[in-house]
């Protein structure tokens, strides 16, 4: 098998560092990764503009046969499922990928003292796979934070504001449901494995993480507070795209 690994736009534009760290991690079961810097094109098709997302997808298409990728790891939930509806090349989810593989050695129950219960934002584009559900779940377990059961998650999760390109097209709707969706959970913390909910749990006032924070960054505890979200500043994400760019270039 020839595996490759796309992060997408959002982890991209957030957190080139993650996105250098998962190229690392996954190296080290397949040393000879392809890395793929690219657009899936959904943002196209949630506008309406269906022949440029068959355009955009028909690129990125090009570009997974061409790197000859068995199969295509994906850290963006958005991207995979867009990719399975296409059905164009095989994919998995990153988090699915690690729960098999394992965490980082020195990730293993790192959090087994930390006095947070997380609650869970499932994001919607994958609310019907639930074995990522059960994936994010089990690595939470396996770095040893407390998790709360919150009736709003799995396959009954809601939007995090963002979805249907509405962060862009009415920010104070997607603010008003952001801050709604904080609402609904019985935690102060919040963890997501989606950088566009990441930002919207914190634009709607929660305290929220990136799983990638949790896996790769130090731990957190109640008296913690997450910082503003790169996805809130236009410049910093594409400087920060820039960024992802280049680490996928020495690739």
């Amino acid at each position: 098998m020839s595996y490759g690994f796309m992060a997408g736009c959002s982890l991209s534009s957030s957190s080139p560092k993650q996105v250098a760290q998962i190229i690392d991690y996954l190296k080290g079961y397949y040393p000879d990764l392809a890395v793929i810097q690219g657009c899936c094109g959904k943002p196209t098709r949630m506008i309406g503009q269906e022949q440029l997302f068959q355009e955009r997808f028909a690129h990125l298409t090009d570009q997974v046969h061409q790197a000859e990728i068995d199969e295509l790891i994906v850290a963006c939930q958005g991207c995979i499922k867009t990719m399975t509806i296409q059905n164009q090349f095989p994919t998995s989810s990153l988090w699915v990928k690690m729960a098999e593989l394992g965490l980082p050695e020195e990730a293993i129950g790192k959090a087994k003292d930390s006095d947070v219960i997380f609650s869970i934002q499932d994001s919607c584009p994958t609310k019907e796979m639930t074995e990522i559900h059960q994936a994010v779940r089990y690595l939470l377990e396996q770095l040893g934070y407390q998790v709360a059961r919150n009736r709003l998650s799995g396959k009954n999760t809601l939007c995090c504001g963002m979805g249907g390109m509405c962060g862009v097209s009415n920010p104070p709707l997607a603010k008003e449901f952001a801050e709604k969706r904080v609402q609904d959970f019985k935690t102060d913390h919040i963890v997501t494995y989606c950088a566009s909910c990441t930002s919207a749990m914190i634009l709607g006032g929660g305290q929220a993480w990136h799983l990638l924070d949790l896996i790769f960054g130090d731990v957190i505890y109640k008296e913690d507070s997450s910082p503003t979200h790169p996805l809130a500043n236009p410049v910093r994400a594409w400087k920060n795209r820039y960024q992802s760019k280049k680490i996928v270039t020495k690739v």
